[in-house]
């Protein structure tokens, strides 16, 4: 795997001072799906994004480069939450996700979480290293967005994981791949991470 242990974090980026470990936010993530899922018998996901050069807080010294973007509510009300850490952020919707609603989680749906998340679990690290390539894209362009989203169907219900990566110099398309778990997402985002660090689409939604 690409990982270009080569680039180091530059020392002009956000969302790298707070001293957790990243492996918090995998607890977060299976938290917030949890909650999401218990209350909703529809689809449900989020989208966790990092923006390295964020001048968001810049006045009050404030690292806010982890955003989290989701809806609630059947209204589809969006919600907004911002940190420095990506657990940090994922928790931050935690707590929105309880003030509107206390929803008490059944058995079957933490099982259900849990069990996705076991074969999923390491897949922070990978998060990590995308995010550190990230850095390394022009300012104007440097970051990227992890989606997770669940539908209700079938047995087990069906999983999907996004990561997209900007183009420098064009909004849309960006350099995104589809998958049913972000080890396989992430993962091939760094397999392919020497094309899209040139500035080059490294292939748009390009399902695993």
């Amino acid at each position: 795997m690409a990982c270009r242990e080569d680039l180091e974090v530059p020392s002009n980026v956000k969302g790298w001072g707070d001293p957790r470990p990243w492996s918090d936010v995998e607890q977060a993530l299976e938290a917030a799906m949890a909650s999401l899922i218990a209350r909703s018998s529809e689809g449900c996901g989020f989208v966790v994004a990092y923006v390295p050069h964020s001048p968001l807080g810049q006045d009050e010294g404030v690292d806010l480069s982890w955003e989290v973007n989701f809806g609630l509510g059947p209204c589809g009300q969006d919600t907004y939450e911002l940190a420095g850490h990506p657990a940090a952020v994922v928790e931050e919707l935690v707590t929105s996700i309880s003030t509107v609603a206390e929803v008490t989680v059944p058995s079957e749906v933490e099982d259900l979480v849990h069990q996705a998340a076991r074969l999923w679990r390491g897949w922070s690290q990978l998060l990590a290293d995308v995010a550190r390539l990230c850095c390394h894209l022009p300012d104007e362009d440097a970051g990227m967005e992890l989606s997770v989203g669940y539908t209700p169907t079938g047995e087990c219900g069906l999983w999907r994981w996004t990561v997209a990566i900007p183009v420098p110099g064009t909004q849309y398309p960006a350099s995104e791949w589809e998958g049913s778990s972000p080890v396989e997402v992430l993962g091939a985002a760094l397999e392919e991470a020497d094309v899209w660090l040139q500035g080059l689409p490294a292939g748009h939604l390009r399902v695993l």
